[in-house]
């Protein structure tokens, strides 16, 4: 409970799934994606995302990192619609690396030379520090206003639950 202290956070009064699920299905059902697709990626007896800790174990006192599970909430088909659309994207940049496998590759093929620094950046609550008007610029780039509205729903629809709270 005290990951949840982060001012980032705001407890909700109720449950929003039902309230998310009939947004996410109105957004599809106004969307110009073929009707197959659509009925792939509206939502149906929806439940909400749930926190749970995962365990640092290579951190002093073993904080715990907060992970949200989001199978089978109103907005995880979509969710995993839209970012299939950014993978040619990112996949364009010199800075992206696929999987921890690459990482290491990647790391044993650099040439270093004395007195080079390795620096590695411990980002807390990083799902929270994303600008979601900056983030939406940039998909603005790439994408029609239909799909941004997608985007910016699934970016403004997060919650979760945690012993019985959202």
């Amino acid at each position: 409970m005290s990951l949840l202290e982060d001012p980032s956070y705001i407890r909700l009064k109720k449950d929003p799934t039902e309230a998310v699920e009939w947004k996410t299905t109105l957004l599809l059902k106004k969307s110009s994606l073929k009707e197959e697709m659509r009925r792939q990626l509206c939502p149906a007896s929806s439940r909400p995302p749930r926190l749970y800790g995962l365990p640092k174990i290579h951190k002093e006192r073993v904080p715990l990192r907060p992970t949200v599970n989001n199978i089978g909430a109103p907005t995880y088909q979509l969710y995993k619609h839209l970012s299939g659309l950014l993978n040619p994207l990112t996949r364009e940049t010199a800075h992206h690396i696929k999987n921890s496998f690459l990482f290491i590759e990647t790391l044993k093929s650099l040439q270093t030379k004395p007195g080079d620094l390795m620096v590695s950046f411990d980002v807390v609550s990083l799902f929270t520090k994303v600008p979601v008007e900056d983030s939406l610029t940039l998909l603005s780039q790439h994408f029609k206003e239909e799909t941004l509205a997608l985007y910016k729903h699934v970016l403004t629809s997060t919650y979760f639950c945690v012993e019985s709270q959202f």
